[in-house]
């Protein structure tokens, strides 16, 4: 064998190795990727949507009636149901509240939530209760199923036919249909008749 044949032979020697090294590395390769592949699905599936946490379930045109005594409606343009159904997230909530007396209090808000668990509802932003001839202007209220009363800390602004009426802190009883307001209370009067000491105002 001479000086040429021994070259070539380390030569192809060589390229067996390299190629089998080369197919070595791929085989290695598409044993990772199928590895890989396989543990990405195992995790996938093994990844369950209670995992996540849900802020529940939107409701288009959202409508609640109470049952029993003391019935309320409530309709919304939106709400946000919590999975446990006791929490209701709430958008331009209209409420109808039905008195004692057979009147209706009708309030209307930006934002408000139903827990009914316990009973309350709150209404938040330009807060209106209309009742009798009277409509009432606050940002936050809130109303308690058990005790049948609305009540609010704020700012209160009345408007009727013949008065205008200020004050802060607001209780409104819907068995007595009664309207408290609490406290700096500042009201004008408009054609209203003098009385007599100790004798109502004609309202």
């Amino acid at each position: 064998m001479n000086h040429k044949e021994i070259e070539r032979w380390y030569r192809l020697r060589n390229l067996m190795k390299a190629t089998q090294a080369l197919a070595l590395v791929s085989v290695l390769a598409l044993a990772s990727g199928f590895a890989i592949s396989r543990y990405m699905k195992e995790t996938e599936n093994n990844f369950k949507p209670s995992d996540v946490s849900e802020p529940g379930i939107k409701v288009e045109k959202f409508s609640y009636s109470s049952v029993g005594a003391n019935q309320w409606d409530l309709e919304a343009a939106s709400a946000m149901v919590a999975e446990s159904m006791d929490h209701v997230e709430l958008k331009f909530p209209k409420i109808v509240y039905y008195g004692g007396d057979g009147g209706k209090i009708l309030v209307n808000a930006q934002m408000g939530t139903l827990d009914k668990k316990s009973g309350m509802i709150q209404a938040k932003g330009a807060v209106t209760i209309n009742f009798r001839d009277f409509r009432f202007l606050t940002d936050d209220i809130n109303y308690s199923q058990g005790a049948l009363v609305a009540q609010s800390s704020d700012s209160i602004f009345m408007e009727g036919v013949d008065m205008k009426l200020s004050g802060k802190g607001l209780r409104l009883s819907v068995e007595k249909e009664e309207v408290i307001i609490e406290q700096d209370v500042k009201a004008s009067l408009f054609n209203v008749k003098w009385v007599e000491p100790g004798k109502k105002l004609p309202m």
